[in-house]
């Protein structure tokens, strides 16, 4: 009863472990739970109570438990294969209250069939690598055997005998062909070897064809030599049979010691292999041989052909980046150097760099834009709007000068600042005089000078009128007009016509003043005070042609004047 404890003279299975009844619940009735039971094994009881004062009672009866029976499942179904290498083996179905499917497999490496091959855990299919051997192939028995949780081993499948065959062994080597005769060029950086994976014949490479060996040496009688070997000169090898190969030999690549560089002409040979024959075939030497490793400056070693450009168009004069119906940019080595195109295309040049027909640099920039940075230019036109982001313009700790040129109709020179001519009139700023002048039909009409003042045009050789700095004004001949009355100022005399027609009757009045016959007055004449003589204070002497009235402020005739013998008299009617 190795397997059994001891208590109280009775003996109790190790596997039970048994919860003792808590004392708060009543004795009468009571529950023992045991865990740990193990599946398919059967399991007696007995029951003794336990007094107060610590004494037994006796045994009950024993009472014994039917075990639990677990569903063992049948055998698998199962398809079994053997090939070149390996053994295939499909489960289309997983068996109810399983854990897994061992595979088991008796032959070769796997011994007697007792140990695992291999495990599925659900349906599906399983490849296990096997050796092989020579046909019909190495057997192998193979037998599938269900794993139920409790690791109960189910029934086992029927036992299948599969052949696994040796891979190698199922191939035909022929023996190596000649090859086709590959292509070398020269690509930048590189010597480039195309060849089209095909026999001399221009058919396909026999069974087991293996590679293409690639040599180079430096000159056209070089033997070629396989790497591993003393000399070497083997670089690659190409494995696409039948299809395209392109190999790029780079610069640097070293070869028997020696690394491949510039402006040395090299040659290149392939020869084909097959599989495991120890004959490789003849070799044939490259279309294109001699043949260097390209750089940029060599000439003709190195060129880019326009399909070669995938972003636009090369040609010998132009680079062209986009398409010239849309937006692109243009490099060229005749007319404008740059030019970049909206998105009208070749119509729409948003920015170019040229010459104009004075052969000079021409920067033409169209549209608007933000520019940060100095601008600075000796000579040019600059045509559209110049502003800030604020909307003015100005200039800080500088100054905005331009030699020549056009600002809005305006020209510039280096002394003059003039106005295009708008209905035969300009106005012109000379700053050497310095003097602001309006012109018309390219004469001056008005000037302002700092000597001269303000002058009025020429007439009769003289100027219409002049404000001089002094504060002096004069005045040529010609008219001051003010509500129809005018003062004309003529050479020999002052006439001032007014204007008056308070008396109820139409017609001016005038008043002259000649270098020959004086003053005269037609009309009214309003007096107020004494008629004086200023040089000797008193009544003037003088003549009067015709009878005069005299009229007060307010129409009313006062009377007759009229001199006589220097005297003047006044009386009323």
């Amino acid at each position: 009863m190795a397997d059994t404890l001891e208590s109280s003279g009775q003996y109790i299975p190790k596997d039970i472990q048994i919860t003792s009844q808590p004392d708060s619940v009543d004795k009468d009735k009571f529950k023992v739970v045991a865990s740990g039971l193990k599946v398919n094994v059967g399991y007696a009881f007995q029951f003794q109570y336990v007094f107060a004062d610590g004494s037994l009672s006796e045994w009950s009866p024993g009472y014994t438990i039917a075990p639990t029976t677990e569903a063992v499942p049948t055998a698998p179904t199962v398809t079994v294969t053997g090939g070149a290498g390996f053994i295939k083996v499909e489960l289309p179905t997983f068996p109810s209250n399983a854990t897994r499917v061992d595979v088991r497999i008796a032959g070769g490496i796997f011994g007697d069939g007792t140990k695992t091959a291999a495990s599925l855990t659900a349906a599906g299919v399983r490849t296990i690598t096997a050796p092989g051997g020579a046909s019909p192939g190495l057997a192998y028995i193979v037998t599938l055997l269900t794993v139920t949780p409790t690791k109960i081993n189910g029934d086992p499948s029927d036992p299948v005998t599969v052949y696994v065959t040796d891979p190698a062994a199922s191939i035909a080597v022929e023996p190596s062909v000649t090859p086709s005769t590959p292509t070398v060029s020269s690509v930048l950086g590189a010597i480039q070897l195309s060849w089209n994976g095909k026999t001399s014949s221009g058919g396909n490479q026999p069974a087991g064809f293996d590679a293409a060996k690639v040599y180079v040496g430096t000159s056209a009688g070089f033997t070629p030599v396989d790497t591993g070997s003393s000399g070497a000169n083997q670089v690659d090898i190409l494995n696409f049979a039948n299809g395209q190969n392109t190999l790029n030999i780079a610069v640097g690549t070293v070869v028997n010691g020696v690394a491949l560089t510039y402006g040395i002409d090299y040659y290149v040979k392939i020869k084909t292999t097959n599989g495991n024959t120890a004959q490789d075939s003849a070799a044939v030497s490259a279309t294109g041989n001699p043949v260097q490793i390209g750089k940029v400056g060599s000439g003709d070693i190195v060129s880019i052909t326009a399909d070669q450009i995938t972003t636009g168009t090369i040609s010998s004069q132009t680079v062209t980046v986009g398409t010239a119906a849309g937006k692109h940019v243009k490099l060229s080595g005749t007319g404008d150097p740059l030019t970049i195109y909206g998105t009208g295309g070749t119509s729409d040049p948003l920015l170019s760099f040229g010459t104009n027909a004075q052969s000079e640099s021409v920067l033409t920039i169209k549209g608007n834009g933000t520019f940060s940075g100095n601008i600075s230019a000796a000579t040019g036109t600059f045509t559209g709007n110049l502003s800030a982001s604020a909307g003015t313009f100005s200039v800080n700790n500088g100054v905005l000068t331009a030699q020549s040129g056009t600002i809005g109709g305006w020209t510039i020179t280096g002394s003059l600042l003039h106005s295009s001519t708008v209905s035969d009139g300009k106005i012109e700023l000379n700053p050497a005089t310095p003097k602001i002048s309006l012109q018309q039909s390219g004469v001056d009409k008005i000037t302002i000078d700092p000597v001269e003042g303000i002058k009025g045009p020429l007439i009769g050789g003289n100027s219409a009128f002049q404000l001089q700095p002094s504060g002096s004004f004069s005045l040529g001949s010609g008219k001051i007009s003010f509500n129809g009355s005018t003062l004309t100022i003529q050479n020999t005399n002052l006439k001032l016509n007014i204007v008056d027609n308070e008396d109820g009757t139409a017609g001016d009045k005038t008043a002259t003043i000649d270098e020959e016959t004086g003053y005269l007055v037609t009309g009214r004449a309003f007096f107020y005070g004494g008629l004086t003589d200023p040089r000797t204070g008193g009544y003037g002497g003088g003549r009067i042609d015709s009878r005069q009235e005299f009229y007060d402020m307010t129409g009313s005739n006062q009377g007759t004047a009229a001199f006589t013998g220097g005297d003047v008299w006044m009386q009323r009617e």
